[in-house]
């Protein structure tokens, strides 16, 4: 066991990590986004007065030509204020050829898509960096199954841990995203799968053509320990690299998911896990943290798989991060809609605190972890700042849409209101995300 000055440090260290890695993240998140709305006004001839990181009040400024560069205290966001354009819109344009109001519909359009374009691009970027410098894990490079959901198509079509995929349909797979794309393509049909089980080779009916809820499938990974997180109860417990899990609260387990299963079940109770080192059986106590995901806390221990990356061509990596990047902005969307739909509960949105925890756990499980998260959170960027709220992007080229169908401004004093009814639409937004977790922090 660590002793409790070690222990302190550590946490201390995980504190400052999380901090140093929120405000790195947050802050290329931002810039790139106000860069691409910059680039295009300058583009477009338009004259660009600020650029500023971080909201009102500003804490330092730099002009360089006609641009006031900025740093503000309240990190939040940043903006770009462009000429002849004002979010709550007091400002009246004066009818010079350098300002927003003064170019053409599509120029406008164009400034305002900008910046989530940008979230987009620099998701797909990072995606395809950790890709191309790390490769892909070496499970996924194979199609061989562990864990069946008993509410799957596929369970119920036969399918088996260990059982290995070859063929989808007609389409030979040797990976997993070969697979799963396949199975994508086959989605509202009934597709006869080739597998292999141990010397064997079967054929098995997988009925698709119910609800597109997940295939209920994951890939073959075993419980031997890759590293440890640093203050967290595996380190403690002294837990070590190529440690194999062999059992958990008296359940054996074999594969990553079943421990994984066990240990989620049972945040902050403590529990027996017993492992091999070489040929040594060795057990301890352990409680595994709690940690809040979505509106419930799971059990933790903080361990990474031992699987390796092994490399990847650089057309492999550029197609499959697209295909990435297409998925989660399309389940982005897919969320958003359940969500004003009522089919999703607002209690699952992250707010700032939620963001913080969850870069800082990205950040524990090593650097790549962190730029995927940091895609993720780029692309989410890109989408929400899409959506047609007044004081957002998409708010923005909703009321351009509008000017444009009309064939004529609005006047200043509808935008004012516009513009105002989104910005208090957004401060409760935050308040209630802030809120929601502030409540999952302390449970």
């Amino acid at each position: 066991m660590l002793s409790p000055n070690v222990s302190l440090f550590t946490h201390e260290v995980v504190l400052i990590t999380s901090i140093l890695a929120f405000i790195f993240v947050l802050g290329v998140l931002v810039f790139v986004h106000e860069l691409g709305h910059f680039l295009v006004a300058k583009k477009a001839g338009m004259k660009v007065e600020e650029f500023s990181l971080g909201y009102p009040p500003k804490a330092i400024g730099i002009k360089v030509g006609e641009t006031e560069y900025c740093l503000s205290w309240l990190p939040l966001g940043g903006y770009v204020k462009v000429a002849g354009m004002a979010d709550f819109g007091h400002e009246e344009a004066k009818g010079e050829p350098w300002e927003f109001q003064s170019k053409p519909r599509w120029m406008q359009m164009s400034v305002m898509i900008a910046g989530p374009f940008m979230n987009f691009l620099l998701g797909f970027l990072l995606l395809f960096g950790v890709r191309l410098a790390a490769g892909e894990y070496e499970f996924l490079n194979d199609t061989r199954i562990g864990e069946v959901q008993e509410a799957s198509p596929l369970h119920d079509a036969g399918l088996l841990p260990s059982d290995r995929i070859l063929s989808v349909g007609s389409t030979p797979v040797g990976d997993w995203e070969e697979m799963t794309d396949a199975f994508i393509n086959n989605m509202k049909n009934t597709v006869s799968i080739a597998v292999e089980r141990g010397a064997d080779q079967v054929v098995l009916n997988v009925d698709l053509t119910g609800p597109p809820e997940g295939l209920g499938i994951g890939p073959y990974i075993t419980t031997e320990v890759g590293s440890t997180m640093p203050g967290m109860p595996a380190e403690e417990i002294g837990l070590l690299p190529g440690d194999i899990i062999t059992s958990v609260a008296g359940v054996p387990v074999t594969m990553w998911w079943e421990m994984s299963r066990e240990i989620s079940t049972r945040p902050e109770e403590t529990i027996e896990i017993i492992w091999m080192r070489e040929r040594t059986q060795m057990s301890a106590s352990i409680t595994p943290a709690g940690q809040e995901e979505g509106e419930k806390s799971v059990g933790r221990i903080g361990i990474n798989t031992a699987s390796k990356r092994t490399p990847i061509s650089f057309s492999k990596a550029f197609f499959r991060s697209g295909d990435e990047t297409i998925r989660l902005s399309t389940a982005i969307f897919g969320f958003v809609k359940r969500l004003v739909t009522g089919q999703e509960s607002g209690k699952q949105l992250a707010g700032p605190v939620g963001i913080f925890q969850m870069v800082g756990q990205s950040a524990e499980r090593g650097f790549s972890q962190l730029i995927w998260f940091m895609a993720m959170l780029s692309i989410n960027l890109g989408v929400l700042n899409l959506l047609p709220i007044p004081m957002l992007d998409g708010g923005h080229l909703l009321i351009l849409s509008i000017e444009a169908i009309a064939r004529r401004d609005l006047s200043s004093r509808h935008k004012e209101i516009l513009q105002q009814v989104g910005f208090v639409f957004l401060l409760f937004l935050i308040i209630y995300v802030t809120f929601n977790d502030i409540s999952r922090l302390f449970g």
